[in-house]
């Protein structure tokens, strides 16, 4: 009887194993020149003012190839510069550009979109459109100059960026790098990321009270302070303004710090920064 029974229950084992066989999932035919979004690409992005680039890549890359690719934006804010992507043969991945009005967007506001292929082969298990979320960063403006006539004396290009409230209100990228640090003589204590500084209407600038430059001379970590604010020297510190277009003058006391307490002041120096689209500083200043 139990023979029987065991018999019964391997019978009904093999049907139910018969039924519910394993099937291996159709592959992509390797002939075919499949194109897919690249899904490891960035889709939470601070859009600062540059073109949005969106990556594509395919499994064949012996010719070259061209598809069609379309974006959804309910915002009307962005725009693909071209419709069509183009693969040099050999490469296996080509991309979208995706350009928008950066003035017009809310910088309280996140925007979805997305980029899909429109034409081509495309294989039913990939991806073929990345969406993506945008908000509005600090705008890209390219390459401006600085000088720190206290203890550098050298027109450096730097980066600057302007806040994404339309204000004017800037950021410089790292004021002080360490090769120039290095290359002055002074020990270098760290990057600072940006010094950041505000155009009043009437042309006056402010910058914040204190700005640790990231170097130490003569045994002491050097801040840039206000001079009013260091020592009541109004004076000095109403020459922080503009002095010609696009060119702004910084006035600070160069404190010396040691331990977290001030120690005392190397004295007031002069900075000069031109901005993007600004005169050569060399010009300006007879340098």
């Amino acid at each position: 009887m139990f023979k029987a029974a065991l018999c019964a229950v391997l019978g009904l084992s093999l049907v139910s194993c018969a039924e519910d066989a394993y099937v291996p999932a159709p592959q992509e035919d390797p002939s075919k020149n499949y194109v897919k979004v690249d899904e490891t690409a960035p889709r939470n992005l601070d859009v600062d003012g540059t073109d949005i680039q969106v990556p594509f890549v395919r499994t064949n890359t012996t010719d070259a190839l061209d598809i069609t690719v379309a974006l959804a934006d309910t915002s009307g804010l962005f725009s693909l510069n071209s419709t069509t992507v183009s693969f040099a043969a050999g490469e296996s991945t080509a991309y979208a550009s995706v350009s928008y009005s950066y003035d017009n967007i809310d910088p309280n506001s996140t925007y979805a979109i997305s980029v899909g292929i429109a034409s081509g082969d495309v294989s039913e298990y990939t991806a073929i459109a990345l969406p993506m979320t945008c908000k509005k960063a600090w705008k890209k403006l390219g390459k401006g100059q600085f000088v720190d006539m206290g203890f550098f004396g050298v027109v450096r290009e730097k980066e600057f960026i302007q806040s994404p409230d339309g204000t004017a209100k800037y950021r410089m990228l790292t004021p002080f790098t360490k090769d120039e640090i290095e290359s002055a003589g002074y020990v270098f204590e760290g990057e600072r990321a940006y010094m950041e500084f505000v155009i009043a209407e009437d042309g006056r600038v402010s910058w914040g009270n204190n700005f640790h430059t990231g170097f130490n001379y003569g045994g002491y970590s050097i801040y840039y302070a206000d001079p009013n604010w260091y020592n009541g020297n109004a004076a000095a510190s109403a020459e922080n303004k503009v002095v010609a277009e696009n060119v702004i003058q910084i006035v600070y006391a160069a404190m010396a710090v040691t331990g977290g307490s001030i120690a005392g002041s190397f004295g007031t120096a002069t900075s000069y920064i031109s901005l993007p689209g600004g005169p050569n500083l060399m010009d300006v200043l007879g340098l």
